[in-house]
């Protein structure tokens, strides 16, 4: 039994073009004729996959290795280097021999400390966006960060898989024939359509995004003093 499944952008787009009624039976977006329409759908599924992860609907794309870079002494900011970071989950600081924890903050976290000049190992970090970190304190010797971050999606490209689950392509179609339906002057009454058909898409791909876990056993107290181990999913 075969298990390997995937589909890339192209397959994709022909899909939408054609849930669209843009192509007859049996073309494909590849073609030369469908090339125009086809690029609308790259731009759209390149903006809708952006859109989407950013709010913090696909999966998390953390790899398990964190990308280090360099402190400097005496410099307060430094660059993580990697131009792909949508937020930071953990940061720690390393002086020869120790990982050591550093917080990452927000904005006011920053703005309310004092002394921003005050040096020797930091235990405070702000990203303000991009690669830039900002630290507290300041370093007082050289050393080395280790950031462990969640990706942004990928861009799409030709003949790969467009960077989602399979299991939310067709969800996905849904979402990008909505996005296109005015550009290729779909009437009103199948916009309306579209936009029902959009909601749910994305309510599925949160679904599909949500944690799995193993059952776990857990106490449950009947309020009579006995205590019975059931084994559920939910946690309570």
């Amino acid at each position: 039994m075969s298990v390997s499944f995937s589909r890339t952008r192209n397959q994709l787009a022909t899909l939408v073009l054609k849930k669209l009624g843009v192509l007859a039976a049996g073309a494909t977006a590849d073609t030369s004729a469908a090339s125009a329409d086809a690029d609308a759908v790259y731009e759209a599924l390149d903006l809708r996959l952006k859109e989407m992860h950013r709010l913090g609907i696909f999966w998390r794309k953390v790899t398990s290795v964190p990308v280090t870079f360099s402190l400097t002494s005496s410099i307060v900011s430094a660059s993580a280097g990697a131009g792909d970071i949508l937020f930071p989950i953990k940061m720690t600081f390393t002086d020869g021999t120790d990982d050591l924890p550093v917080d990452i903050i927000g904005m006011r976290e920053y703005a309310a400390i004092e002394d921003k000049t005050t040096s020797g190992t930091p235990t405070k970090t702000l990203w303000k966006g991009g690669t830039e970190f900002v630290f507290y304190p300041v370093p007082s010797a050289n050393g080395t960060a280790k950031l462990l971050y969640e990706k942004i999606a990928d861009d799409t490209s030709a003949s790969a898989a467009v960077d989602v689950d399979v299991s939310m392509l067709r969800s996905l179609r849904d979402m990008i024939c909505y996005d296109l339906g005015d550009h290729f002057a779909k009437p009103d009454q199948t916009m309306l359509r579209f936009a029902k058909e959009a909601e749910m898409a994305e309510r599925h791909i949160r679904y599909l995004s949500a944690e799995r876990v193993d059952y776990s056993a857990v106490k449950v107290d009947d309020n009579y003093g006995r205590t019975e181990t059931r084994e559920t999913d939910y946690g309570w």
